[in-house]
This record gives structure tokens, C-alpha cells and sequence, in this order.
């Protein structure tokens, strides 16, 4: 498996059209990188180059008024993630045939 990190990625963006626009393209660009936990809230296991590449599009997409927060752990924060209600956080395996 590639080395990947933990990203917990948060976004806030203000309640009017053009940003309800664009909260919709986050959430479907977010979507294809991680898994949506709660409501502006994605937990994404990436390669160094996954998340260069997400970087770029959010940063195009994003606006000063817009809030999003990307936190990086490492294995051993997965790790000692405490939750309560739901799964800790895991990368989904995939089988390739």
C-alpha cells in the first residue's frame, strides 16, 4: 500500500446562492477522495500526490468568504481517535481483480 496521511477536511461556506453553488462542487470534489462523516465534514486517506492534486482544485474553487480547514494526522492519531456512535476512522480496502 502506498503511504498515504489522514486528512480531516472542514468546510464553512456562507449561506447564499453562489456559495451554495460551490458547496455543492466541494462536496462532490470531496467525495471522490474521502469518506463524508458528517455534514461539512470528510476524513480522506491520501498519497502525497492525491492530496497535491485536491489542494490545486480546492484552491480554485474556494473564496476569501469561504472556510475550509484540512487537519493532517499521522497513523498513530488514527489510531488514538476516540468515537463514539460511529467507526473509527479506516482506509476502505479495495480488491482489484
Amino acid at each position: 500500500m502506498k503511504d498515504t496521511l489522514f486528512y480531516l477536511i472542514i468546510y464553512d461556506l456562507p449561506d447564499n446562492d453562489l456559495a451554495n453553488k460551490r458547496r455543492t462542487r466541494l462536496h462532490k470534489l470531496l467525495s471522490g477522495y474521502g469518506k463524508w462523516t458528517q455534514y461539512s465534514v470528510f476524513e480522506c486517506f491520501l498519497t502525497a500526490m492525491q492530496f497535491a492534486k485536491l489542494q490545486t482544485q480546492i484552491e480554485k474553487l474556494i473564496k476569501l468568504e469561504d472556510g475550509v480547514r484540512i487537519y493532517v494526522l499521522d497513523a498513530g492519531s488514527v489510531r488514538r481517535t476516540i468515537t463514539y456512535g460511529s467507526e473509527k476512522p479506516a482506509r476502505e480496502q479495495v480488491i482489484m481483480l
